[in-house]
């Protein structure tokens, strides 16, 4: 269901994310040139863990940006985090939609590239999903939440 009143970037970014033992490594900062990823999680080691990206938008090409800015700065980082996109869904844009989307441009973008994808996985949620994952106390990538997959899980 759609919120009435779609969630800020500011307040997604500021939202108390369920981390475990990883840490926040930025909040809308710049990480690389010209990206600037809503939230990045690392670990003990610094290694990059998660990108989280929130859209209020369905525009499609913005998820499609998401994909291709996490992957060029998974690749600079040596890294392979999973993106987590947290959406605001509509009447006409589902989030299994967004999700079946991404799916053929990443399994397209696997093939070109030699050794595969860095990223591990884009993981499309919806933002009432995701809110309610942190009011249960999910752990990110736990298997608690990925089985709030509204939209589902693309694995490259």
């Amino acid at each position: 269901m759609a919120h009435e009143y779609p969630m800020k970037d500011s307040d997604f970014k500021d939202l108390a994310h369920k981390i475990g033992s990883f840490r926040i490594g930025s909040r809308g900062t710049v990480v690389s040139q010209g990206y600037k990823p809503d939230v990045t999680v690392i670990d003990e080691n610094g290694s990059l863990k998660f990108i989280l990206e929130c859209e209020q938008k369905t525009d499609r090409k913005a998820f499609l940006g998401d994909v291709i800015k996490a992957e060029k700065y998974a690749e600079e980082c040596n890294a392979s985090p999973m993106l987590i996109i947290v959406m605001q869904p509509q009447p006409n844009t589902t989030v299994k939609q967004i999700a079946e989307h991404l799916e053929t441009y990443v399994a397209w973008l696997k093939k070109r590239l030699i050794g595969g994808l860095k990223i591990s996985g884009v993981f499309v949620i919806s933002d009432t999903e995701y809110q309610a994952s942190i009011n249960g106390g999910e752990i990110l990538g736990s298997d608690a939440f990925l089985k709030r997959r509204d939209g589902g899980l693309n694995k490259r």
